[in-house]
C-alpha cells in the first residue's frame, strides 16, 4: 500500500491477517532465541534479528499501525544492548524527515485552495472529448500533480471528474465503461507512476535518500530526478496503450458532451484567485531551488543550504505570506498543516533506527558477506531479484514498510560486495512504488476500482503488465 495506508487501514490479509501477524511475530522474535546465534553473530546481533522479525511481521500484517511498529525500537533497542538511547532515538530527527514535513506542508496549502484541481482541468481540457486524447489527458495531469502531491489526493480529486467524462459519453447516467474503466485506472495508474519523479513525490524516496545519506553516498533533488525521470516517461505510454487497447477504433461519439463536462468543472472553479496565485508562486520557487541547488550553493553565504532548508524555509513562508482575502489570513493555518500524515515521520525513524542496529551489532555486515559469498549469483541477478520481490511484497504490503525492512539488507550486500549503494538501492526504492496489480496493493489502485467501472480482470491484467514493463525498465537502467 501507499504512504496514505500507514494508519492502520485493512490489508490484503484482513482482520484475520491482523490477529495471526500479531501473534507470529512475537512467536517468531521468541522462538528464535532458543536457537544458537549463527557463528560469526554476536549475541546482541542475534536479538535484532528477533526484532527485525517482529517488526517485519507486524508491518507487512499491519498487527498493529505500521507507524506505532515504527516506535518499538525505542523501547527494545537499548533493553536488547544494541544502541544506547541516545542513538536509537537520534534517526527520528533525521533531516529527511523534516524535508518531508516542509514538502507535505506545501502541498497541502495547494490542496486547500485547490490549485492542483485547475492544472489538472486545464490539461484535460486540451484534449477535448476524443476517448484516447482524454485518458491521455487525465494520466498527464495525474503524473505531473504527483510528482508533487500525494498519489492518493490526486487519485480522489481526478477520479470523480473521469467518471463524469465517461457518463457524458454514455449519454446517460450510466458511464461509458470501456472509458471509464481507462479513465479511473489511468488517473490513479500516472498517479503511482509519477510519484517517482521527484524525491518528495512519494515517502519511498525519502527514505531511499535518507539511506544514501547516511551511507555518505547522497544523492541531490536533481540527481534523483535525472535518474527517474527517464523511468517515469517510458512508464508512462505503456500504461497508456494497456489502458487505451479497449479505445482504439472507439467513435469520437458525445465529442461534445465530454469536453463540456471539462469546461464545466473549470468554470465552476472561476477565475484564478489570489491564494491559487501566491501559492504558485512560491511552489514553484521552492521546485526551482531544490532543483537548482548545486548551483545555488556556489552563491556567498548559501554553501550550506540542504534541500530539506528549501523545504522548511518554504513551508514556513506560508504561515508568513496573506492570503490575499483579507482578515489578516495566511496562505496556511496550523489546522490545515496538522493534516499531513505526521505517521510516515515515525516510521521513517523506526525505519532508520533499526538500521542503525543491524550496523551497530555487525549483522547487517554479516548478511551482506553471506549473501555476497553464495555461488554463482552476480549484481545484476541479485538486483532483478530484489526488483521483482520488492514489487511482489508491495502488492500486499505497505510499501513504506517493505522498503524500511529491504533497505538494510541491500545496504549490506552493497558492503560485502564493494558495490556502490546507489547503485542497488535505487532500483529497489523506484520497485517500491510500483504495485498495479491489486485494488489492495495501493490507495489510488482502491480508489479506482471502488469506482465500480473496472473489473478485477482488467486490473489484473493491465497491472501484470504494468510490473513486467516495470521491471524490465528498472533493470535496463540499472544495468
Amino acid at each position: 500500500m501507499t504512504d496514505e495506508g500507514i494508519a492502520g487501514e485493512d490489508t490484503g490479509f484482513g482482520r484475520i491477517g491482523r490477529w495471526v501477524g500479531l501473534i507470529l511475530g512475537p512467536a517468531l522474535a521468541l522462538g528464535i532465541q532458543t536457537l544458537s546465534p549463527p557463528e560469526g553473530l554476536s549475541p546482541e546481533a542475534w536479538r535484532v534479528v528477533s526484532l527485525v522479525l517482529l517488526m517485519v511481521v507486524w508491518w507487512v500484517t499491519e498487527a498493529i499501525p505500521i507507524a506505532a511498529t515504527a516506535l518499538i525500537p525505542l523501547a527494545a533497542l537499548p533493553l536488547l544492548g544494541a544502541l544506547s538511547m541516545k542513538n536509537a532515538a537520534a534517526p527520528y530527527a533525521d533531516p529527511i524527515v523534516f524535508l518531508f514535513i516542509g514538502g507535505f506542508m506545501l502541498a497541502a496549502c495547494v490542496e486547500r485552495w485547490r490549485l492542483h484541481e485547475r492544472i489538472a482541468l486545464s490539461i484535460a481540457s486540451v484534449a477535448g472529448g476524443r476517448p484516447v486524447a482524454l485518458v491521455g489527458g487525465f494520466m498527464i495531469a495525474s503524473m505531473l500533480i504527483s510528482m508533487w502531491i500525494s498519489n492518493t489526493a490526486t487519485t480522489l480529486m481526478l477520479v470523480p471528474i473521469a467518471i463524469g467524462a465517461a457518463r457524458a459519453m454514455s449519454g446517460g447516467d450510466k458511464p461509458d465503461l470501456a472509458l471509464g474503466g481507462a479513465l479511473t485506472l489511468g488517473v490513479a495508474h500516472a498517479a503511482t507512476i509519477g510519484g517517482i519523479g521527484t524525491p518528495v513525490g512519494s515517502p519511498t524516496n525519502l527514505i531511499g535518500m535518507a539511506f544514501f545519506e547516511r551511507a555518505g553516498e547522497p544523492i541531490t533533488f536533481i540527481d534523483w530526478m535525472g535518474h527517474a525521470l527517464p523511468m517515469m516517461l517510458l512508464m508512462m505510454p505503456v500504461a497508456w496503450l494497456l489502458l487505451c487497447w479497449p479505445l482504439f477504433g472507439k467513435g469520437q461519439t458525445r465529442f461534445e458532451a465530454i469536453g463540456d463536462v471539462i469546461k464545466e468543472a473549470l468554470k465552476a472553479l472561476g477565475p484564478m484567485t489570489r491564494p491559487e496565485v501566491r501559492i504558485g508562486v512560491v511552489f514553484v520557487v521552492v521546485a526551482l531551488a531544490w532543483m537548482a541547488r548545486t548551483e545555488i550553493t556556489k552563491l556567498p553565504g548559501l554553501q550550506s543550504l540542504s534541500d530539506t532548508g528549501i523545504a522548511i524555509s518554504g513551508a514556513l513562508l506560508l504561515f508568513l505570506i496573506p492570503s490575499g482575502r483579507g482578515g489578516g489570513e495566511k496562505l496556511i493555518d496550523w489546522k490545515t498543516a496538522e493534516r499531513i500524515p505526521w505517521g510516515i515521520a515515525i516510521l521513517f525513524g523506526g525505519g532508520l533506527s533499526l538500521a542503525a542496529a543491524m550496523e551497530s551489532t555487525g549483522l547487517a555486515a554479516w548478511i551482506g558477506d553471506w549473501i555476497s559469498g553464495l555461488d554463482g549469483i552476480s549484481t545484476f541477478a541479485l538486483v532483478a531479484l530484489l526488483v521483482a520481490v520488492t514489487i511482489l511484497v508491495s502488492e500486499l504490503a505497505s510499501n513504506v514498510a517493505t522498503l524500511t525492512s529491504m533497505l538494510p539488507v541491500v545496504a549490506a550486500v552493497a558492503a560485502a560486495t564493494g558495490t556502490p549503494l546507489q547503485q542497488l538501492a535505487f532500483p529497489v526504492a523506484i520497485a517500491a512504488s510500483f504495485a498495479f496489480m491489486l485494488p489492495i496493493a495501493t490507495a489510488p489502485n482502491a480508489i479506482a476500482y471502488s469506482s465500480g467501472l473496472i473489473t478485477l480482470r482488467r486490473m489484473l491484467t493491465v497491472g501484470f503488465g504494468l510490473n513486467i514493463a516495470a521491471i524490465v525498465l528498472i533493470m535496463t537502467f540499472a544495468a
